[in-house]
């Protein structure tokens, strides 16, 4: 079986409360799953009545709560040098408008592109390691 690695990557970043992804064995497509209370409506997207009659067809991608783009923060900041950035980072990840105020702070030490860059490279390794469970080679 085999999957785009940029369909699995995109699921990443798109996952939220309403949309989740699987991976069609038969097509080799990933393809969306709306929950029921969702406006978002494609061409490729699954139903639920679809996708529990048909169970073994799919595999699940990890959902935002797999992906936890708040630990992914972490571990950015962790890898930091101890210094002022760390330090301000780790105050910004606290309490309300964490996502918000990572973000500001990422942009006053001009970090932003440094940030992506790592959280591109965590999505990569998480989809490798989706793929080596599942037994799904990604392709480029």
């Amino acid at each position: 079986m085999k999957a785009k690695m940029m369909d699995v990557l995109e699921a990443f970043e798109m996952s939220d409360d309403e949309l989740h992804y699987v991976y069609n064995k038969k097509t080799g497509e990933v393809v969306i799953v709306a929950d029921d209370s969702s406006d978002f409506e494609s061409d490729e997207d699954v139903d639920m009545a679809e996708l529990e009659a048909n169970e073994d067809q799919y595999i699940a991608l990890p959902d935002k709560f797999d992906i936890n783009d708040y630990h992914i923060m972490e571990q950015f900041i962790w890898q930091l040098p101890a210094g002022e950035q760390q330090t301000e980072l780790e105050r910004s990840i606290q309490g309300r408008g964490a996502f918000r105020y990572f973000r500001n702070t990422l942009d006053r030490f001009e970090m932003t592109q440094e940030w992506y860059d790592f959280q591109n490279e965590t999505y990569r390794k998480m989809a490798v390691e989706w793929g080596e469970v599942n037994g799904v080679e990604l392709v480029e």
